[in-house]
């Protein structure tokens, strides 16, 4: 097994594509083509991180936060980030960071944070940053139709939720005439001809449009293939961002401060109390999750935890929903072993370790 058959599996449960734009997901630094000797999991990559996955004989670090975020100009040695790379390169170890592409899966980081809280039945709290879903319909004559479905379906295609090859078909008329240098598949060149054929009509992740695309014309018979891709204003059901549910009994804040800390691990939480005294419904989202405060609040939300918050943001929500901010590493730190045993279940049994760091990278400590 290589580094790029782990990858494959990674992105095929949360791709690349579903990240914010202004992220960097994906392979930061190393040899994809190189066998796969361990994995370690962590939020961050940092130098006592690194130093970690040396020691363990492990050749992939797997991070929520990108070690790269913004391009570089230059790879400088004597800088903690140069230092760290060079380090990676010269033990022949791999990063591959998955951000917001983690937030944003039913399985990553608010999901789990929601279950970690005791939300039932945790639902997105916000959708996609962008519309996502795509539609592709195409005109295959009837005797190739399910093979061009089939085709679609296993590029990607045609998934609702917990559906798959779901697609809309519908018998029509289809009208050519081939050119000169034309090799019809039905008919004479020359000819203007009329055939029946079935439109399909499939929804698909944007990122997996080209993917798809080739699926179909592969399948396909025609030598031209009369296809329309556009975009749709569907959110996409499978992704999105934050977390809100019921909690099996309202309790009060007291008690679900106290929660927090134990779920967490956080010594101290930041409350900003607002109308509600008992909380039945609970909204959430890791990290840094200002921006979706006012979902939390307009969904109904007696208390909303996040990692961090502005401040002017907090003024902004003042005595119309109770906040609890438990610190950015606290409140992503859950995810680190759901993931790893995400990754221990795909390998089954194969001898590729999976360690989960136990270098704490929160930058802060908590004096009280």
């Amino acid at each position: 097994m290589v580094i790029a058959d782990l990858i494959s599996f990674l992105e095929e449960w949360i791709p690349p594509g579903s990240a914010m734009s202004r992220d960097n997901p994906g392979l930061q630094v190393g040899d994809p083509r190189e066998e796969l000797r361990g994995v370690l999991v962590a939020l961050d990559v940092t130098p006592a991180v690194v130093e970690e996955a040396v020691s363990a004989g492990v050749n992939l670090i797997l991070s929520h936060h990108p070690l790269i975020f913004t391009p570089l100009s230059r790879l400088d040695q004597t800088t903690p980030l140069g230092g760290m790379i060079a380090k990676l390169v010269r033990h022949h170890v791999a990063v591959y960071s998955a951000h917001t592409n983690l937030d944003a899966s039913g399985q990553g980081v608010s999901m789990a944070l929601a279950r970690a809280l005791e939300v039932d039945k945790p639902r997105f709290l916000a959708p996609p940053e962008s519309r996502w879903l795509k539609k592709l319909a195409v005109f295959v004559p009837p005797d190739h139709a399910a093979a061009v479905r089939e085709a679609m379906a296993r590029a990607g295609a045609g998934v609702i939720g917990e559906y798959t090859h779901c697609s809309f078909n519908l018998e029509g008329t289809g009208t050519f005439q081939g050119g000169e240098n034309a090799s019809p598949a039905v008919g004479v060149k020359g000819n203007l001809e009329q055939v029946l054929e079935v439109r399909i009509e499939m929804i698909l992740p944007a990122w997996k449009a080209g993917a798809v695309v080739r699926a179909m014309q592969a399948a396909h018979p025609y030598e031209e293939v009369a296809f329309d891709l556009y975009p749709l204003e569907n959110s996409d059901v499978s992704y999105g961002f934050g977390a809100i549910g019921d909690l099996p009994m309202p309790v009060s804040l007291e008690d679900l401060v106290q929660r927090v800390k134990e779920r967490l691990g956080c010594p101290a939480v930041g409350v900003m109390e607002g109308p509600s005294r008992n909380i039945a419904r609970l909204a959430v989202c890791g990290g840094s999750g200002g921006e979706l405060v006012e979902a939390a609040w307009k969904q109904g939300a007696d208390a909303y935890l996040t990692g961090e918050m502005k401040y002017h943001t907090l003024l902004d929500y003042k005595d119309r929903i109770t906040v609890l901010l438990a610190g950015h590493y606290p409140s992503e730190a859950v995810i680190v072993p759901e993931w790893a045993q995400r990754l221990r279940q795909w390998l089954d049994g194969r001898p590729v370790p999976v360690i989960e760091t136990r270098v704490m990278t929160n930058p802060l400590t908590y004096q009280i």
